[in-house]
């Protein structure tokens, strides 16, 4: 029997190439039964592909290169895309995140700000259920 699970990918998926991110969702789909969960923070694919500018992006993938990292991996950041994406995998949204999201509910005693950002505005954050 598939055990129900609650799997949290923080901080991950960017440094993986594409093709390692499919197989990711695929092998966490294929260990989880229908109603786990899966939360997991993405890089937005607009400001990876530089088609956006956010502030201090530059600094962070400066700062990864000089450890020697490098992020692969960026994902459509419209709501309707990732759950297009998640789907493919048998899971739904339950909510799909911007930073400004994230400063309003985990954050209620802070204005949110873009400059210096409050929550760097180039994540995303996902929270998804398994069908």
């Amino acid at each position: 029997m598939v055990p129900t699970v609650c799997c949290a990918a923080e901080g991950l998926v960017y440094y993986l190439p594409p093709g390692a991110v499919e197989q990711l969702l695929s092998s966490i789909s294929e260990l989880s039964a229908s109603g786990s969960r899966l939360m997991l923070d993405f890089l937005h694919l607009s400001c990876l592909a530089g088609t956006v500018w956010n502030p201090g992006f530059e600094t962070l993938m400066l700062s990864v290169w000089n450890k020697g990292e490098v992020m692969y991996s960026g994902i459509d950041e419209r709501p309707a895309a990732v759950e297009k994406l998640i789907k493919l995998f048998g899971f739904h949204t339950h909510a799909v995140l911007t930073a400004r999201d994230m400063v309003k509910m985990y954050m209620p005693h802070k204005q949110y700000r873009a400059r210096p950002p409050t929550v760097s505005p180039y994540f995303g954050y996902l929270s998804a259920e398994k069908v």
